[in-house]
């Protein structure tokens, strides 16, 4: 199927959403359920993955990355239409998740707050938030999932900048209270749409170098919400002064990762080392320590993929004096050598 065709066909319903849909309607009355419930292929419910509320294990405590991402592969983000008439069931993932509403509109409803979207709204759910989306009708809906292991290392450049959209995802992936979504409102926007739909195609084709299409569309797009959309963003606001100090903090050990002290992060926020060391632990669940070398194993991946500099000028790059000691550390973490993770060409 080429891209042109893929504007058509994007409407026409799947076998699972035609089976939604005649679940949806057999809900409407408790006869008409009970029936729809005694005639199911429960094979084919297991084998197709179908939600069914009334069947409580076919409903998971929680969405893993494996239910969307191929372990065996290197996509990191993966792009699908949202399926009509599906149980908007409340529940958590372990992954960010794009939602836009492409045509039409859904209802969403975070954290037992209710939100409705309509067409051109991009709201990003962070990992661990409970959440539901309901499309009860012809409305259109695009899911952009991203791991939370790779995100970091896929938009390194990008979460450099300060703006409002790099503080969501900094807060979410390096702390433990960030905010529950971020909602854009781009209205009809066709740069906005066509991205979206590129990236569904992407992922619906798979041709050759299909997932880093993706991430490059994906860039983009976020320059464009930073660009054009950042004064109108829909996101639970900074209610205490610990939320501010959070991302300045994060923000700061982003931009100077390479040589930065605890001790230069006191000064420069005028706290004193303890009192700042307590801050970071207090605000992520995490030492300075702990978080720094977070960020610079995920540059140094970006390194090994990127470029065609040794491993002893990445671990200079990135901060460490030895490359001995970077080596240890990258392997703990990595369960492989600096050497092995640029030989397999693949992202963890």
């Amino acid at each position: 199927m080429d891209y042109e065709t893929l504007k058509s066909e994007i409407y026409k319903f799947n076998e699972e959403e035609l089976f939604y849909r005649k679940y949806y309607y057999a809900r409407q009355q408790e006869f008409s359920l009970k029936k729809f419930l005694s005639e199911l292929d429960m094979a084919k419910v297991y084998e197709k993955h179908l939600l069914i509320p009334e069947i409580t294990d076919t409903i998971p405590p929680h969405f893993e990355d494996y239910f969307f991402f191929d372990i065996n592969k290197r996509a990191s983000i993966v792009t699908m239409r949202h399926n009509r008439f599906a149980p908007a069931i409340i529940h958590d993932h372990t992954f960010f998740e794009l939602i836009y509403v492409y045509d039409g509109r859904c209802e969403q409803t975070i954290s037992g707050q209710k939100h409705s979207l309509s067409m051109g709204d991009i709201c990003i759910i962070p990992p661990g938030i409970k959440h539901s989306i309901g499309v009860f009708d012809d409305s259109i809906v695009l899911n952009c999932l991203i791991r939370k292991s790779t995100l970091h290392n896929i938009f390194f450049n990008f979460l450099n900048n300060p703006n409002t959209l790099t503080a969501f995802f900094l807060n979410n992936i390096y702390s433990e209270n960030g905010n529950d979504y971020i909602i854009f409102h781009t209205g009809t926007d066709m740069e906005i749409q066509r991205g979206f739909l590129y990236m569904y195609w992407e992922s619906y084709n798979q041709a050759l170098y299909w997932d880093q299409m993706i991430s490059y569309t994906l860039m983009l797009t976020f320059g464009l919400l930073i660009r054009n959309y950042e004064k109108s963003i829909e996101l639970p606001t900074f209610t205490q002064k610990a939320d501010v100090q959070r991302f300045a903090l994060l923000q700061y050990i982003q931009d100077n990762f390479a040589s930065i002290t605890l001790n230069q992060i006191a000064e420069k926020f005028h706290y004193t080392p303890e009192y700042t060391s307590r801050l970071i632990k207090s605000t992520t669940g995490r030492s300075f320590i702990q978080i720094l070398q977070q960020v610079r194993l995920e540059k140094a991946q970006v390194l090994l993929q990127d470029t065609n500099l040794s491993v002893a000028n990445i671990a200079d790059q990135v901060g460490y004096e030895s490359t001995e000691y970077f080596i240890r550390i990258f392997k703990k973490q990595m369960h492989m050598t600096p050497t092995e993770y640029r030989r397999k060409g693949i992202i963890i």
